[in-house]
């Protein structure tokens, strides 16, 4: 698997297919291992990078600062390294985040963005923020990881028949250091980019499963603020989307960016 060292760490990603970039970020706590299915489509006709943020997977876990920003910055130099000007990018959850924080900070680096069961803004300026957050690291504390990564799982993939999914999702999120996942987790609330959302003109896809953790009708609120923006919902479908629903998925994503690609 390549590795290359980005801002002082070392970060491991996967470079598949030749083609138009097509960037995949993922979500908290995991790593590129959540995009087999979409390497394995997408590298017939696009050049796929998918990396392990830092203090995430096989790449470094430094203890220092984390936010999204930071990991923004990192994979802007990770183009660089790769002569990369610019890319469609997809992220999930806090690879969403990601996205749209790279948006607002180079929208010439992003040539559309997908933006899977996330948002712009992650406030922690309420009692249910703070209660939501509080009962995260509540949970971290008297469960431990692995116990802890278990409930997160079992949350993010409901309904019968998703325990292979649910055992996957668990494993890699018990393999995080308890220490730099918290970084990570506390560096998420309180994160917005809110304020710039009207100016954010990149043709953006928002892909949601109906069933995710907020409600469709968020995601529906933010497409109407944005520029250039769509909403597509996926059916039967948790926080994981892409990796409980890959099919439906990379449909949406490819006639997204090939019609992106067409008029652009």
């Amino acid at each position: 698997m390549p590795e290359t060292e980005v801002n002082g760490v070392n970060m491991v990603f996967a470079d598949e297919g030749r083609g138009e970039p097509l960037l995949l970020l993922h979500g908290l706590g995991v790593s590129r291992r959540d995009w087999a299915s979409q390497i394995d489509h997408f590298r017939q006709g696009w050049r796929v990078i998918a990396p392990d943020f830092r203090g995430h997977g096989d790449s470094g876990k430094p203890d220092g600062h984390y936010s999204v920003a930071g990991h923004a910055a990192d994979i802007f130099a990770l183009m660089d390294q790769l002569g990369i000007a610019s890319a469609h990018v997809v992220g999930l959850s806090m690879g969403g985040m990601v996205a749209f924080q790279m948006a607002v900070d180079a929208p010439h680096r992003l040539r559309s963005m997908i933006i899977i069961n996330s948002g712009p803004a992650l406030p922690n300026d309420s009692f249910a923020a703070k209660k939501m957050l509080w009962t995260r690291l509540l949970s971290i504390h008297l469960l431990g990881m692995k116990a802890y990564g278990r409930k997160v799982a079992e949350k993010m993939f409901p309904g019968e028949g998703r325990e292979p999914l649910i055992a996957l999702f668990a494993e890699q999120i018990a393999s995080n250091p308890k220490r730099i996942y918290l970084k990570n987790l506390k560096s998420l609330f309180g994160w917005s980019v809110l304020d710039r959302l009207a100016g954010i003109a990149t043709p953006t896809l928002m892909l949601t499963g109906d069933r995710d953790y907020s409600p469709v009708a968020a995601k529906q609120a933010v497409v109407a603020a944005m520029q250039n923006a769509r909403l597509a919902v996926v059916a039967d479908s948790g926080h994981g989307t892409p990796i409980e629903k890959p099919r439906e998925t990379n449909e949406a994503i490819e006639t997204f960016i090939r019609g992106v690609s067409a008029t652009g």
